[in-house]
């Protein structure tokens, strides 16, 4: 007889998509406005660029104790914790009078905002079935994207009106997590003993997954590297509507999410990932070479065939092999590649313009990304080929 379908879309999925929803306009409300917020409060642009980049430093070493914890401890206390914590912080931003009180919110901010990252997903999956989680993990990002569509607009918006009443929304959808997590059910099993338990380095990130780990920072070092110069690059060769290449992006990845979640699924991870880097690296290098608006529009379908489908992909594929006891730190590890390159690589890049322009920087990236892509996909099938054969011998 043929298995029954587990069902998908229950009640408590629909939540957790909302739940998904406010957590990301939250943040993309606020992302967009923290550097011209600090110049108001006198900081140069050096010093403003600093701020708006806290964030994404504080993550990269709260993310894998997020994991570590996140494992030990109820997911859902933590988020009713964290949802509150990244609230109040974000309403605090209406009260910064000074740069360097603006810092220091965005340190709690950004601690806040990495165990919401972690452990969300992690919690995701206690309500997804095992053998679709791939898809699960696709219909659930489709509200993160909304949220990266709608939130900077709304921000910009309410930011034209007064600074604080963006903070204050903002805060509000954060603090509005706290309902919806009460209206989901606790599904959550028991964490197991760790009083024996020496601590080790797969405590932090999933040591196996490495591969997967350098990959995740190859495609956000590319995702960093044009959210950081496309503008630019846009004002230098007389591109108008740059803001469309973004759009297209969202577009894409709406259609795309599901899709490549089914399809990982059904036939494995790596028939996503190879074609994942090879438009990866294309899109990276479409951009280098585009003096049209044109010719970017194709390099964003590039960029979310590649990048966007490849990123989602592996996170799904962590967290759907590893033990769900486990799901915290498959996460983590998918984010400190992400968080890494979307630290490094804006600022490698600089010292590579100089020498060889933006054409030379965007284009030597994608080779590499092309090369150092598929030299780890192979590594890490011929480790996940060995870690098989381990378990079945």
């Amino acid at each position: 007889m043929e298995k029954k379908k587990v069902p998908l879309w229950t009640g408590t999925f629909l939540l957790l998509i909302l739940l998904n929803l406010f957590y990301g306009a939250a943040g993309h409300m606020t992302l967009p406005l923290v550097a011209d917020f600090a110049m108001t409060l006198g900081a140069d642009l050096t010093l403003a660029s600093t701020v708006a980049g806290l964030m994404p430093l504080v993550s990269l070493f709260v993310c894998p104790f997020a994991g570590l914890l996140s494992d030990r401890i109820s997911r859902k206390k933590i988020l009713v914790v964290a949802s509150a914590g990244y609230g109040v912080a974000l309403l605090l931003h209406s009260f910064a009078n000074s740069v360097a009180m603006l810092m220091v919110l965005r340190l709690f901010t950004g601690i806040f905002f990495s165990l919401v990252c972690v452990t969300v997903i992690a919690f995701f999956f206690s309500y997804i079935p095992r053998e679709r989680t791939g898809e699960g993990l696709g219909y659930a990002a489709l509200a993160t994207i909304l949220a990266q569509a709608i939130g900077p607009a709304i921000g910009i918006w309410l930011s034209e009106i007064n600074y604080s009443l963006t903070f204050i929304v903002s805060g509000v959808s954060a603090l509005v997590c706290l309902v919806v997590l009460l209206l989901i059910p606790n599904r959550e099993e028991p964490a197991k003993p760790q009083q024996n338990k020496k601590f080790s380095i797969n405590d932090l990130f999933a040591v196996k997954y490495v591969g997967f780990m350098l990959l995740a920072a190859l495609f956000s070092s590319g995702n960093g590297l044009v959210s950081t110069y496309l503008k630019i690059i846009g004002d230098e060769r007389g591109i108008g509507d740059i803001s469309l290449f973004f759009t297209v992006y969202s577009v894409c990845m709406v259609a795309l999410r599901p899709l490549t979640g089914k399809l990982l699924d059904k036939k494995g991870v790596y028939i996503i990932l190879i074609p994942s880097v090879v438009f990866a690296a294309l899109g990276i290098f479409l951009v280098g070479i585009s003096y049209t608006l044109g010719l970017l529009i194709i390099a964003s379908v590039a960029k979310a065939l590649g990048q966007g489908s490849g990123t989602p992909s592996l996170q799904a594929h962590v967290v759907k092999t590893l033990d769900k006891s486990k799901a915290g730190v498959a996460t983590s590890t998918i984010m400190i590649g992400q968080n890494v390159g979307n630290a490094v690589a804006p600022i490698a890049g600089s010292f590579f313009v100089g020498p060889f322009g933006y054409e030379g920087m965007f284009c030597g990236f994608g080779v590499i990304l092309l090369v150092a892509g598929m030299a780890i996909l192979f590594l890490q099938s011929r480790v996940e080929k060995k870690w098989k054969n381990e378990d079945q011998a």
